[in-house]
């Protein structure tokens, strides 16, 4: 797939599976692709959704991988990402998740994901969570995002 292409599409998709859970159980309280803070090699960082929350606002990612291929590395730099807006903005958010899908993650690279292989590597990693859509789902509807 090139850039841009389908596979951004599918990542669109992805977006919107979450949509309805949070329409229900956060009516009015998110938005969509939110500017949130600098990437750490600039540019701006744009949150797939943010959750607004008066504790704190929740910061999603929404990660889809259609099929093999070099997405899933890609994931590490948004996690890095994330920790540094957290970070540099204290109090603002107080959580993010990294919220995976899509049959193309590799076994190595979903279960490294998902067990918060992050949380070895960075400084700050707790701030950052990666869930699969069903865990993400579930704590949407239990109200515990």
């Amino acid at each position: 797939m090139t850039p841009g292409g389908k596979g951004t599409r599918s990542g669109k998709n992805w977006e919107r599976v979450i949509l309805p859970v949070l329409e229900i159980h956060y009516p009015g309280r998110f938005q969509t692709q939110v500017p949130i803070g600098v990437q750490i090699y600039g540019g701006t960082y744009y949150a797939d959704l943010v959750i607004e929350d008066p504790n704190g606002n929740v910061i999603v990612s929404a990660k889809w991988q259609q099929v093999p291929g070099t997405a899933e590395q890609k994931i590490i730099y948004d996690i890095a990402s994330l920790i540094n807006i957290m970070k540099r903005s204290p109090g603002r958010c107080r959580k993010c998740y990294v919220v995976l899908g899509g049959p193309g993650f590799s076994n190595g690279a979903r279960s490294f994901l998902l067990g918060q292989g992050h949380r070895q590597i960075f400084a700050n990693a707790d701030l950052v969570e990666v869930i699969s859509l069903d865990g993400f789902l579930a704590r949407a509807n239990q109200g515990t995002l």
